[in-house]
């Protein structure tokens, strides 16, 4: 996203020390903003002229995203992080995940909410979706996440920006272990109160259905 800053005036460009102080306040513009930044410059060459222009550009990055796969007993999940790096808020909507590869037996059934969501600044928004296969799971997933998006401030919302894309590989779909957690109560208690010591029992089972080399790395890392 380009965010395009003030025009220098005549006497600016003509005045070296004013060129310093235009700089350095577009610097601190820069730090104010506290978006992640990408530079890059442009050279225009006229036809009719012997000289070429570069224009420097400073593309701002709004958003960063991280995803990561998780798993509740049989039932698996991909979530995906989007943070706002930027002092704006936005307007998101049309969030999606894609398989690349197309497989056929494999679903993924979206757990978001189909309405517009807003993300302030500094904020992280989550978005989940369902794992759901007939036959068995591919060796790795090959996705791409996407969401529009646009600033929330209504004087801003005819802006015409592309999606906010995000690509990203799953792979090892295998369970290794299965956590299992429980508290109970002290002898002849019925419940747990406050101020009461109560014990927190903690079951841990590495899954036996692994392939040999994943079986080979559970060991390993567990030791």
């Amino acid at each position: 996203m380009y965010l395009p800053s003030a025009t220098e005036s005549a006497v600016e460009k003509e005045n070296t020390t004013n060129k310093e102080v235009h700089r350095k306040n577009k610097q601190k513009q820069k730090q104010d903003n506290c978006m992640a930044t990408v530079d890059q410059k442009v050279t225009i060459d006229c036809p009719w002229s012997i000289y070429s222009t570069i224009i420097a550009l400073t593309f701002c990055i709004p958003f960063n995203a991280k995803h990561s796969l998780l798993s509740a007993g049989k039932r698996k999940y991909v979530q995906v992080c989007v943070q706002n790096l930027s002092e704006l808020c936005f307007q998101l909507s049309d969030n999606s995940l894609k398989n690349s590869a197309d497989y056929t037996d494999l679903q993924l059934v979206p757990l978001n909410p189909e309405s517009q969501q807003v993300i302030y600044s500094k904020q992280s928004i989550f978005f989940v979706w369902e794992l759901k296969w007939t036959k068995e799971l591919p060796l790795s997933l090959q996705c791409l996440f996407s969401v529009s998006f646009c600033p929330a401030t209504s004087e801003e919302q005819s802006l015409t920006l592309k999606p906010f894309t995000y690509e990203f590989q799953v792979e090892n779909f295998f369970t290794l272990y299965h956590v299992k957690t429980e508290i109970f109560p002290p002898l002849g208690a019925e419940y747990c109160k406050t101020g009461s010591l109560c014990s927190l029992e903690v079951s841990i089972t590495r899954l036996v259905d692994l392939s040999e080399v994943d079986r080979d790395e559970a060991l390993t890392e567990s030791d």
